[in-house]
């Protein structure tokens, strides 16, 4: 068996395997890692674009003192801030647009209706596909005809 010129040292000694595990093992890491922080940054421009249309602004993180903070908050999590009987609701986003989004109760109050209403059409929807699905059962005869049930669906005659 002939081996790969550029794999060949790895072959001979076992801390050569052990270094290429090492070197794989950090790849793939270094590859979940980045899938997250594609996912972070996706929901937190999802969050950010509700939270600005429910009335939040965003305060940027614009000197290091702000962004160490930024870094040692909740991230994406709402917190309430009072101060002389003022309620301040906070969000920090360091994946998006690295600043702390800032809202009052009102803002607040219309986020959370959008973030309900966003849920409940999501719920609509499933409902509808759950709908679908049971009606395409109802219509096994029409759409199976003269097929044998067995054979399409397997053990699962009860479908």
């Amino acid at each position: 068996m002939e081996t790969s010129p550029i794999l060949a040292p790895f072959r001979r000694s076992v801390p050569g395997r052990t270094a290429l595990a090492a070197a794989l093992c950090a790849a793939l890491l270094a590859a979940c890692s980045t899938m997250t922080d594609v996912r972070e940054r996706g929901h937190a421009e999802r969050i950010g674009q509700r939270l600005e249309a429910a009335g939040f602004r965003a305060v940027p993180a614009d000197t290091p003192e702000k962004k160490a903070h930024l870094e040692q908050m909740p991230k994406l999590l709402f917190a309430s801030v009072v101060r002389n009987g003022k309620r301040r609701w906070v969000l920090a986003d360091p994946y998006h647009c690295d600043c702390l989004y800032v809202g009052d109760q009102a803002a607040y109050n219309r986020y959370t209706q959008m973030e309900i209403g966003q849920e409940v059409a999501e719920s609509q929807k499933a409902d509808k596909r759950e709908s679908i699905d049971a009606s395409a059962q109802d219509r096994e005869q029409e759409f199976l005809g003269p097929y044998n049930t067995q054979a399409v669906f397997g053990d699962q005659d009860e479908l």
